[in-house]
């Protein structure tokens, strides 16, 4: 049985623009940086394209959010910035995955809040882990000391899963009040 292919049309393109933009705001206006630890809710537009869109929409506001974020930042565009705009997109691609596979049960992962919680402390679990693999490649680059990143860590799982327990409470009515008005019928 072939596989059907999901079309993109301008609906989705306009949303994942404002997505993008979403993400860009949240990361660079309403976020809490020191040089190890960042607390931000830029998750909270991926995950909610990939609960619309999919893993590869997500994916793409993912990285493209994050791009745009890194070449406006203070590092601007450099040698390391493809490390960091791919730890992002993983978030996107296990909540992406995940509600693929509730909707192919015939639901929508926000009417299974259960598995939407794990889904998205499993997405920000890997993200981190992702964004310290990062660290240690940019230690190694620019030849800089990875032991303060390690004293750190810890830290930086525990405010990604609460962060990812807080983008979760939002999203599940957020996309319940999105599919009652209308505004996501051209996202199946």
């Amino acid at each position: 049985m072939p596989v059907k292919r999901k079309k993109w049309n301008i609906s989705t393109v306009c949303m994942m623009a404002l997505l993008i933009a979403m993400m860009f705001l949240l990361k660079r206006f309403a976020a809490i940086e020191t040089p190890h630890m960042k607390i931000n809710f830029a998750s909270l537009p991926v995950v909610l394209a990939s609960m619309m869109f999919g893993p590869v929409e997500g994916a793409i506001v993912a990285v493209v959010g994050e791009l745009i974020a890194q070449i406006t930042g203070i590092y601007g565009l450099s040698p390391t910035t493809f490390i960091w705009i791919w730890p992002p997109a993983i978030r996107a691609l296990v909540v992406g995955f995940t509600a693929l596979w509730v909707r192919n049960t015939g639901s929508r992962l926000e009417n299974r809040p259960v598995i939407c919680y794990v889904s998205c402390v499993m997405g920000a679990i890997l993200t981190t882990t992702g964004n310290t693999f990062g660290m240690w490649l940019d230690s190694l680059f620019y030849r800089t000391s990875f032991t303060p990143v390690l004293f750190i860590t810890p830290a930086r799982y525990v405010t990604g899963v609460v962060t990812a327990v807080l983008v979760a409470t939002v999203c599940i009515p957020l996309m319940h009040g999105l599919r009652r008005s209308g505004v996501l019928k051209y996202a199946d």
